[in-house]
């Protein structure tokens, strides 16, 4: 009996032993395989999950927002050509000389330039003045500059704008005088059109015959 007994413990552990070992090698392959299957989502996170790459595509909008801007610009000068374009020019404008105005030896006239356009122009600057014999040779000098430069003036349809015209009385400087001018001769600012307006006056003493810079009407 004691025989048969220790036949019956060894023929046990027998049995025991392979239950265990293979209990580790059905293991093995699961671990394995857990890992292997794992590996390739995170490597595919990795290569596609490139946020740089969306980024980077966002450049081009902000690109064309600059160059969009551009065109306001060009507008702008647009308008600045429309309204240098708008000079008053010698064939919209009328003419007119106010009666001297004296005082401590100084003769002064306005001569009145007025809008007989049918839209605005502006005037800016000084105007080249001259005299004028009956027969249009000029007399003495054209007119010197007087005062300093003044803003812009726009003058609507009908609108005026003044220059003074001055000199001296007789005997304030020299005791000569130009003849009588039978034609004042008018090159409004920037223009190369002469107007021109029939006057007995100024008569210019002293050499001394300045005008003015445009101012408002």
């Amino acid at each position: 009996m004691a025989a048969s007994v220790t036949l019956l413990a060894v023929a046990t552990a027998a049995c025991g032993g392979g239950g265990g070992s293979g209990g580790s090698a059905a293991s093995a392959p699961d671990g394995s395989g857990g890992s292997a299957s794992s590996a390739p989502p995170a490597s595919s996170a990795t290569e596609s999950g490139g946020d740089g790459a969306p980024g980077t595509s966002s450049a081009p909008p902000s690109t064309a927002a600059s160059v969009h801007s551009a065109p306001p610009a060009r507008a702008s000068g647009t308008g600045q050509a429309a309204a240098a374009s708008a000079r008053c020019t010698a064939d919209r404008l009328g003419l007119s000389l106010s009666a001297p105005d004296v005082g401590a030896g100084n003769i002064r006239y306005d001569l009145r330039l007025v809008n007989n356009g049918a839209g605005a122009c502006v005037l800016r600057g000084f105007p080249g003045v001259s005299l004028l014999a009956g027969d249009g040779a000029t007399i003495g000098k054209p007119a010197t500059r007087e005062g300093e430069q003044l803003p812009a003036v726009t003058l609507a349809p009908g609108g005026t704008a003044d220059v003074t015209l001055h000199t001296l009385n007789k005997g304030i400087k020299g005791s000569s005088c130009w003849a009588a001018p039978s034609l004042l001769k008018i090159y409004p600012p920037g223009s190369k059109d002469a107007m021109t307006l029939r006057a007995s006056t100024p008569v210019v003493c002293g050499d001394t015959f300045t005008v003015t810079a445009v101012r408002p009407g």
